[in-house]
């Protein structure tokens, strides 16, 4: 097992073959597509890899990655700070037609050269972002659209079969 920074390119094929297993860390400026969605670029990112081959001989690169990043609360506008946790399962393949031919409980790899670990990495935490990032006790409370009912009650005409319904229950 290799700990420290984790090596930049791989070959996941061969790694697959030699079964190996990586442990360290890559920084979130090497993270250009996750920054984007980011507050600040501090931190770093620890990952997990393990490199296999399974019981129907395909290469596999199982894993998990951890980090804490700062988004922009949606309720205050402030950073807030979120714990991100991915974990995944992929099994290398060469083409299309591979990929669509995996056991559902893989996701494909497609793998050409050798890969980005960063990037592959970065992929995984991005699906794991929450959706709307906020303070769990943020005092801002958002009235969206309550002036707007408001003013649509205000301005309500009279409705004009409201005579007929005056008729009905004089019978």
């Amino acid at each position: 097992m290799s700990y420290g920074p984790l090596p930049k390119r791989v070959d996941p094929r061969k790694l697959a073959e030699r079964e190996v297993q990586l442990q360290g860390s890559v920084e979130l400026k090497s993270m250009p597509e996750l920054l984007s969605l980011l507050v600040d670029d501090e931190g770093e990112v620890s990952v997990e890899l393990a490199f296999a081959l399974d019981e129907q001989k395909l290469r596999t690169v199982t894993g998990q990655a951890k980090a804490r990043v700062r988004q922009q609360c949606q309720r205050c506008l402030e950073p807030v700070e979120v714990e991100l946790e991915a974990e995944f399962s992929l099994a290398v393949v060469l083409n299309e037609e591979q990929a669509k031919n995996l056991p559902r409980y893989y996701d494909p790899l497609l793998v050409e050269e050798d890969v980005v670990l960063a990037s592959l990495v970065e992929e995984e935490l991005i699906l794991t972002l929450p959706a709307v990032a906020y303070h769990e006790d943020c005092s801002v409370q958002l009235s969206y659209g309550e002036d707007e009912v408001q003013q649509s009650e205000a301005d309500e005409k009279p409705n004009p079969f409201s005579v007929l319904a005056s008729l009905k229950q004089k019978r």
